[in-house]
């Protein structure tokens, strides 16, 4: 099993492990000492077929961490609210993973971003180009050749913005498709090498 296909098979369980859901959505990651900050945003899922987006509302909020020795830490930590919002306080450290998952049309489905948790308070919405730049920033660690502390908000950013690119030069790229996904997030790795750079502006077009 390749690192994106262990990465989604491993959200998956995290959201299934997820058991007991807070009401609302504030929560609180149960960190101890040291600096906090808050990740707040939203979970928007893309309407099949559209440009449009809808919330993932009343859904389980699942925070990934890393521990010493460079294993992802799984923690349910709340739920979304009516509107997808999320509200998630994590001790600061290098970069963290939030991911929402919950059931569409499509079937079982997630949405994820990558913070990078050095600031009080960050705000980022959640939708279709993070989950891609969240899996190639995750699965780029967990294949060796970056580490968690290298993920940072440059390399975060360049994940983000080639995730967008990509989406907009394959008009029919399909998020509820595994196999769309996994093109989506080895382009975005290849583009960008891992974030360490902008994708070149021709980098997704034939």
């Amino acid at each position: 099993m390749n690192g994106v296909a262990r990465f989604l098979s491993a959200t998956a369980l995290a959201v299934a492990l997820a058991v007991s859901l807070a009401p609302g959505c504030s929560t609180n990651s149960g960190t101890a000492g040291g600096p906090v900050s808050r990740l707040i945003g939203r979970a928007l899922a893309p309407e099949p077929d559209s440009d449009e987006t809808f919330p993932l509302a009343d859904q389980v909020v699942v925070l990934l961490t890393y521990d010493e020795q460079g294993n992802i830490v799984s923690a349910e930590v709340g739920t979304t609210d009516a509107n997808g919002r999320f509200v998630v306080d994590v001790e600061a450290q290098a970069v963290v993973a939030v991911v929402v998952g919950g059931m569409t049309d499509e079937g079982d489905t997630d949405i994820s971003g990558l913070f990078n948790p050095d600031e009080a308070e960050i705000e980022k919405d959640l939708d279709e180009a993070t989950s891609i730049a969240c899996v190639a920033g995750l699965t780029a660690i967990g294949d060796g050749l970056i580490t968690e502390e290298q993920l940072n908000a440059e390399r975060v950013q360049n994940l983000e913005e080639a995730s967008v690119e990509y989406i907009l030069a394959n008009p029919d790229f399909d998020y509820y498709s595994e196999t769309d996904r996994t093109s989506a997030v080895e382009a975005v790795r290849d583009a960008t090498d891992n974030g360490a750079h902008p994708a070149a502006s021709d980098a997704f077009t034939a």
